[in-house]
């Protein structure tokens, strides 16, 4: 990826529009980011990495709203561009920040869009522009996450040195974000889950076989056997339980192969007594029964006589009845004549009647015939009455229009008189509140001065904090610096004493060999004037003097890198004091204090112009409602003088209308009521007449009816009369023909249809109960023949105790079935539990050791995934020692350390240094503040080179490297821009924020912020 241009709106100190082009930089490659603190320097790390993926650079800046600019006016929104190319294509990506503008309850709408230049234009690189899908693309795009290009692409303040001086617990954790090892973590997560399940279903297996343990005694009787003494035991022993177990079924098996021999003899033994049983109850029920049935056929002999006259009535009646449709026919006839009679007589009646009401309704007639004038008289009058009703309809609208205008005349005017006297007030408050306008005008001018000494008293006080700070560390740093002089000069005595006892010592020894005579092994000489003689001191050893001198070199280096340190110190105070000094701050002064009162006068300043732009928003409002009332006024005046000029009309229309129309009428309830009044009169004289004229004619209608209906009546009764003659001549003919003497004989005789059916059902029903009751008894004379009754009760008690005695038997064999299928229940599922309580213990055993070793519970405190690790940061370290080496003249090499962690902590990713001067390895923490800078951003190219192995097309372009370098000496700077200057040369654009000169003036190109007095910043390239 290598950035295009950059533009930041209201972007940290960037208040408006700021655009950096990187095409300004043509051929160079490496560039210095330069400017004073604060200026704005880190903010174009953060702009990139916010553009790119919706974050800043550093983790100490995860919140995104913080970005806004404090300087930026209320309506521009914060808003982060990037042009960028990648595999030779071009795109663009834009994010706004969501911010609440003053007066809002709620936030301004963010932006996240992703753009690829085709054809030269820019079209969407995603299907929706949603912050998910751009920040998938962009990963896709760049082949980095956010940590992976924090780590390679864009090191942070003090980010990079992280990884360096972390524990194995932190570098975990980065390296899980860059190179994604969360699955083997989840390995761990699964299998501890895997664990715990299967320790609960072991204990579950476990709480079975006890479960069943405590079954034997409830499902099992006691008795004195292996199984019951071993249950008795403080830990039963599984194969006893299983052999006594077995020995139980066997034991119960026999027991119920006997109890199944009694009930099979009891139960036969009960069986022959029963049947026997049945065969003597089923005799006596045929006695029982042939006593039951003579006693019946008695009853039914005895009844005989009695059924024959019976039948001889049942023979008259049949007589009788074939005379009954006769009979039936006279009856009907005579009803009809009856019926004939009372209609003649009504026909009679309703005739005289109709001729009645004919008389009185001609009477009528002529009476309503003479009110013929009274009806003419009163239709003209309710012709006149109808003619006036419109013109009184019209006076009660006319009446209502004009008081109407009246009212609106009135309010019209009282309007007019409110909006003038508002008038005047309004123009009187515009006066008084230009007045206090341009008072708080006057007050205002000085309010940018005061906000620039503001700003400026608070960039001094920081500056003064900072360097008091620095004097402190000074005072601290100087402590510990003369405690390591004193004690390199303490062991440097030690030393010196020491190495010269022992080469007072090796003189001896070597006084010892020499002879007079021969030459001396040292210079030579064959004369030995003044040989050594052996003190009593004690003797020093070589190894001694070894101890010391490492000792020595152990607290000279501690002397070196505290003298380092102060150095360091000493250089930031001169800088901070020509800092200060260049812009001429008292260190005297109470900054505190000004920067306060400045603070408060910022805010009363600020309070003013807040009152100031209220009242002229209330100065624009109140001349826009000036003008809204003059024209009000304009309005109201002209709708006066129109609603007087038509009431004036309608006033004149109304009167003429009042002079047509008769005082009594004028009111249209006293015209209707008048006319409802004519109406209903004239109604009734209407209805009279035409009432009168429909009864005279509907009774002679009535009359003409009557007559012929009397007429008819009389016919048909004299034809009924003969009708009925007829049918009782015929009746008593038939009666004669039968053989009855009189109609009352007959009537004696005669017995209705259901009485005769229920005679002959009668005697056909004991017709055939006799035969069957002699059938009967003559069947069950024969089955008795040479029987005789038995005694039931005494065999029913035998046979009641023989079903006592095999009912217990089969209990007694059910309960031992029982008892044997219970025991062979129990050592089957004691067997099936103990097998799988061992089968899942092994699991589980086999579970528990694999989560132990991948979790890193191991002698080496190792994790699955550090082990996974362990290989990308060998890789990592490799790649690191390639610069580190040169940078530091071959002394330093970096390591991963095999020491394990204190209390137990998880080890493996922790990093040393060799030191090729001492032979030793030691802790990377013990290096100065300038090694450290050198091994980190070593640590982060080896990084960065081993990521873009495992990217694959991944290709990293450009990088960016925020400060480190004021820890470095003239060497190690320029070891360290070699070292850049050649990552430049194969291909990749650098950006470096410092504050060094040596590394301004090596690199020719130079990014300048610069932060003006206002308080926000401006960039621009400088070339040279």
């Amino acid at each position: 990826m290598k950035p295009i241009t950059l533009t930041m709106t209201a972007f940290g100190p960037y208040k408006d529009k700021e655009t950096v082009d990187f095409r300004d930089l043509h051929d160079h490659r490496l560039f210095v980011i330069s400017g004073k603190t604060g200026a704005g320097k880190t903010t174009i790390f953060d702009g990139i990495c916010f553009a790119l993926y919706g974050q800043a650079s550093g983790e100490d800046r995860t919140d995104t709203k913080a970005l806004r600019s404090q300087f930026a006016d209320d309506d521009i929104q914060t808003t982060v561009e990037l042009t960028f190319d990648i595999h030779k294509r071009r795109f663009r990506v834009v994010r706004q920040i969501p911010y609440r503008k003053k007066g809002n309850k709620s936030e301004t709408l963010g932006r996240c869009e992703l753009f690829e230049e085709k054809d030269e234009q820019f079209i969407p690189a995603v299907d929706r522009q949603i912050i998910t899908e751009v920040n998938d693309k962009i990963e896709q795009l760049l082949g980095f996450t956010h940590a992976q290009f924090s780590q390679i692409m864009m090191l942070p303040q003090g980010e990079f040195r992280k990884f360096l001086t972390s524990d194995t617990a932190n570098k975990e954790a980065i390296m899980r974000k860059i190179f994604k090892t969360e699955p083997y973590q989840k390995i761990v997560e699964r299998l501890k889950v895997k664990k715990e399940e299967a320790n609960a279903e072991y204990l579950r297996e476990k709480q079975l076989s006890d479960a069943i343990l405590h079954q034997i005694l409830a499902k099992l009787p006691a008795r004195d056997s292996l199984l019951f003494t071993e249950l008795q035991s403080e830990y039963p022993n599984y194969h006893q339980l299983v052999l006594g177990l077995q020995q139980e079924h066997a034991h119960h098996v026999a027991q119920s192969n006997e109890t199944h021999k009694e009930y099979t003899r009891l139960y036969t033994v009960h069986n022959k007594k029963q049947q026997a049983l049945h065969d003597a109850r089923s005799i006596n029920e045929q006695f029982t029964k042939l006593l039951q049935r003579q006693k019946e056929l008695d009853g039914m002999q005895a009844k005989q006589s009695e059924m024959k006259s019976l039948e001889q009535q049942l023979q008259q009646a049949e007589r009788a009845a074939r005379l009954e449709d006769l009979e039936q026919q006279v009856k009907s006839n005579v009803t009809e004549w009856q019926k004939k009679e009372r209609s003649y007589s009504e026909a009679v009646t309703f005739l005289a009647g109709a001729e009645k009401k004919l008389v009185s309704a001609k009477a009528s007639y002529e009476q309503e015939l003479a009110k013929e004038p009274e009806r003419n008289e009163i239709k003209e009058q309710l012709l006149t009455l109808h003619n006036l009703l419109p013109t009184v309809s019209g006076l009660a609208t006319q009446r209502q229009a004009v008081e109407s205008l009246q009212q609106t005349v009135a309010q019209v005017e009282n309007s007019l008189l409110v909006n003038k006297q508002a008038s005047t007030q309004q123009k009187e408050a515009i006066r008084v509140q230009k007045n206090e306008m341009e008072k708080l005008e006057t007050s205002l001018e000085t309010y940018e001065q005061v906000l620039d000494q503001l700003a400026q008293s608070k960039a001094i006080a920081k500056q003064v904090a900072s360097y008091k700070q620095q004097l402190s560390q000074r005072q601290e740093v100087e402590a510990h610096y003369e405690t390591a002089r004193q004690q390199v000069e303490q062991y440097a005595a030690v030393y010196q004493a020491l190495e010269n006892r022992w080469i007072s010592n090796q003189a001896v020894v070597l006084a010892a060999s020499l002879h007079e005579g021969e030459s001396c092994p040292v210079c030579g000489s064959i004369d030995h004037p003044a040989i050594a003689e052996d003190s009593e001191t004690e003797h020093v050893s070589k190894q001694q003097v070894d101890t010391a001198k490492q000792e020595l070199t152990n607290k000279e280096q501690t002397f070196h890198a505290k003298q380092a340190e102060l150095q360091q110190v000493k250089q930031r105070i001169e800088q901070s004091e020509a800092e200060l000094h260049d812009q001429q701050v008292d260190l005297k002064r109470d900054y505190s204090k000004e920067q306060a009162e400045l603070t408060d006068k910022v805010a009363a300043l600020r309070s003013k112009r807040e009152l100031l732009k209220q009242k002229k928003d209330e100065q624009i409002q109140a001349e826009k409602a000036m003008e809204d009332l003059a024209e009000e006024i304009i309005k109201l005046e002209k709708q006066r003088n129109e609603s007087k000029s038509e009431l004036e009309t309608k006033q004149a229309l109304y009167h003429y209308a009042l002079t047509t129309v008769p005082e009594n009428l004028r009111e249209l309830s006293a015209l209707q009521q008048q006319i409802t009044s004519k109406e209903t009169t004239s109604q009734k004289l209407e209805h009279a007449w035409k009432s009168i004229q429909q009864t005279v004619q509907d009774a002679t209608t009535e009359k003409t009816k009557w007559e012929s209906r009397e007429m008819l009546e009389k016919q048909s009764l004299a034809d009924m009369k003969e009708k009925l003659d007829q049918s009782e001549a015929t009746f008593t003919k038939r009666m004669i023909e039968e053989g009855f003497t009189s109609k009352e004989n007959y009537m004696q005789v005669k017995l209705p249809t259901s009485k005769r059916q229920a005679i002959e059902q009668e005697l056909q029903v004991f017709a055939q109960t006799l035969h069957t009751l002699k059938s009967s008894v003559a069947e069950l004379e024969k089955s008795v023949e040479g029987k005789q009754p038995t005694d039931m009760e005494i065999m029913v008690r035998q046979v009641e105790a023989l079903k006592t005695q095999y009912e217990e038997a089969f209990a007694l064999y059910n309960q031992s079935k029982a008892w044997e299928q219970a025991a062979q229940d129990l050592h089957n599922e004691l067997e099936t539990s103990k097998s799988k309580e061992a089968e899942l213990e092994k699991t589980y055993g086999k579970i528990t050791n694999l989560y132990d070793i991948v979790r890193g519970q191991n002698h080496l405190k190792i994790s699955f995934e550090r082990y996974i690790q362990i290989e990308y940061l060998e890789r990592i370290i490799h790649a690191a020692n390639i610069r580190l080496r040169d940078i530091s003249n071959g002394q330093y090499e970096l390591v991963r350390s095999d020491r394990q962690e204190t209390r137990g902590k998880q080890s493996g990713l922790g990093i040393d240094v060799h030191d090729a001067y001492t032979g030793q390895t030691r802790d990377v923490k013990t290096l100065s503040g300038g090694e450290k800078f050198n091994a980190s951003l070593c640590l982060a190219l080896g990084m960065a080179d081993v990521i873009q192995s495992f990217q694959g097309a991944v290709r990293m372009e450009t990088m960016f490297i925020d400060e480190g370098f004021g820890a470095l000496d003239e060497e190690a700077i320029q070891k360290a821009i070699d070292t850049l200057i050649a990552l430049q040369q194969s291909g990749r654009m650098i950006g470096i924020i410092s504050h060094i000169d040596e590394m301004k003036e090596a690199i020719p190109a130079t990014l300048q912020v610069t932060k003006l007095k206002e308080g926000y910043s401006k960039t621009k390239f400088v070339l040279s």
